[in-house]
This record gives C-alpha cells, sequence and structure tokens, in this order.
C-alpha cells in the first residue's frame, strides 16, 4: 500500500513539474532606448496562450506571428495594463516570428511550438 501511496506523488509532481515546463519566456530584441524591453512575453505551448507582462503603465500594443513563410497567424490590437493573455487556437507544430509594436518601440522574437 505505502509504494502505491509512493508512485501516486511521484506522478502528481511529476505532471506539476512538467506542465511548469510549458511555459517558456521569448526573447525580444529591437531598437529600443530601455536596456530592458518594457515587456516580457511568455508563450504555453500546452494551453496556446501568449502571456504579455508590460513592466509599467497601459499601453496600446499590436501583436503579430508570422511563421517563416510570412504567413500571418496572428495580428491584434489591444491596451494592455499590467499582464495580458492572447489567445492563440489556431497555432500549429513550427517555427514562428513574434513581432511587438508598442507606442514607440518596435520588438521582434522569435520561438517554436514542438507539440
Amino acid at each position: 500500500m505505502n509504494m502505491n501511496r509512493l508512485l501516486l506523488v511521484v506522478m502528481v509532481l511529476l505532471c506539476a513539474t512538467i506542465s511548469g515546463f510549458a511555459k517558456r519566456k521569448i526573447d525580444l530584441n529591437g531598437q529600443t532606448r530601455f536596456p530592458k524591453p518594457p515587456i516580457e512575453v511568455f508563450i504555453d505551448e500546452e494551453s496556446k496562450e501568449l502571456t504579455l507582462d508590460l513592466r509599467k503603465g497601459k499601453e496600446n500594443v499590436r501583436v503579430v506571428i508570422t511563421d517563416f513563410s510570412g504567413n500571418n497567424i496572428c495580428n491584434d490590437n489591444m491596451k494592455v495594463d499590467g499582464t495580458c493573455l492572447l489567445s492563440l487556437p489556431m497555432i500549429q507544430k513550427g517555427d514562428y516570428i513574434l513581432y511587438i509594436f508598442l507606442e514607440d518601440v518596435e520588438l521582434q522574437g522569435f520561438f517554436e511550438i514542438k507539440y
């Protein structure tokens, strides 16, 4: 009986660990007057969501995602105040280019969906 409990605990911890790795930060490059971009972006492959984390203030943000062939996957404008989730149900396995346009900053990042 104790072996079954131990196995159950290990499986629960393993599932929690695996789901914790589903969300990855996307490194952004671009022309900005700040040493660090004013926004952080994370992709969650499991839920197919993009998390935008604005460091401070409210800003109009335009998010464009294309594949490497140049096909538009996403082109959304939104007002972000703090953190915002963007659902990407249409995204499939592959490599993508992310463009973030803030009022005075243009950023670019690359990410991969593995499954």
